[in-house]
C-alpha cells in the first residue's frame, strides 16, 4: 500500500519478469519490461529501495538527466 494524496492505494502488478545479479553487480532488465517502461539502451535510471522494513523492493525510473 502506498498513500496517494490522503488515501490509501494498492500497488498492482502489471508486469513481472525475473533476472539474476551478475559477478560485476549487474542485472539485465528483460526486453518486455524493458519497453514497458520506455527505457532505451543507455538512458540514465534512478534506483531506489522502497518498501517496510522487512519488505523492500527496488523501484527503477527512467530519467532525463541527473538533476
Amino acid at each position: 500500500m502506498f498513500i496517494t494524496k490522503g488515501r490509501r492505494v494498492s500497488k498492482m502488478t502489471l508486469m513481472r519478469a525475473f533476472s539474476k545479479v551478475d559477478k560485476e553487480g549487474k542485472i539485465k532488465l528483460p526486453g518486455n519490461i524493458q519497453r514497458a517502461a520506455n527505457l532505451e539502451e543507455g538512458q540514465l535510471v534512478e534506483l531506489k529501495i522502497v518498501g517496510a522494513s522487512r519488505k523492500k523492493n527496488v523501484l527503477i525510473t527512467g530519467r532525463s538527466s541527473a538533476r
